[in-house]
């Protein structure tokens, strides 16, 4: 995926190219839609996905329970430009999108105390007031890599403390 970021000084908005196949058909209504609202293909095509992405309901694991709302909505909740912060709360509001690889991910940091605030004894409570999103932040980089080596384990590997920290 390519991003384009604007020349212009002090801009900081970024575009991400994005190759799709389309039917023909398709192709020629989005070309006329474009006509008719005087816009170029790519704000035709823009405005036709964030309206699907208004209409499309999800199911939301918030801290009052689940709740129903706009898959738009959802995302203004869970969209962060940082990525380690995106994925955490992708983890708690919306379990179900996540991949197997993200789900791995997700049983490591679940699995390794560092990411958690612990009791005396040590343990933690895996909810949104216990989690250190600036630890995440800090070893995201080597939890990556941790959970790529030990993708073939047949259970999780939880990453050790010393591991977590950048040197």
């Amino acid at each position: 995926m390519a991003t384009k970021t604007s020349k212009r000084t002090g801009e900081s908005s970024t575009t991400v190219a994005v190759g799709i196949r389309i039917d023909p058909k398709i192709k020629f209504a989005l070309d006329i839609m474009g006509r008719l609202q005087k816009r170029s293909l790519t704000a035709v095509v823009e405005w036709a996905i964030s309206n699907a992405i208004a209409d499309q309901k999800v199911d939301i694991a918030g801290r009052t329970g689940r709740t129903e709302m706009s898959l738009g909505r959802a995302i203004d909740q869970i969209w962060s430009t940082d990525e380690s912060t995106r994925f955490v709360m992708l983890c708690f509001d919306m379990p179900q999108a996540l991949t197997y690889d993200e789900l791995r991910i997700w049983e490591t940091i679940k699995a390794s105390p560092f990411f958690w605030s612990t009791d005396e004894a040590g343990t933690y409570d895996v909810d949104r007031d216990s989690i250190s999103l600036t630890c995440v932040r800090i070893a995201w980089d080597s939890l990556l890599s941790h959970v790529e080596k030990h993708k073939l384990n047949a259970t999780v590997v939880p990453i050790e403390d010393i591991d977590c920290i950048p040197f």
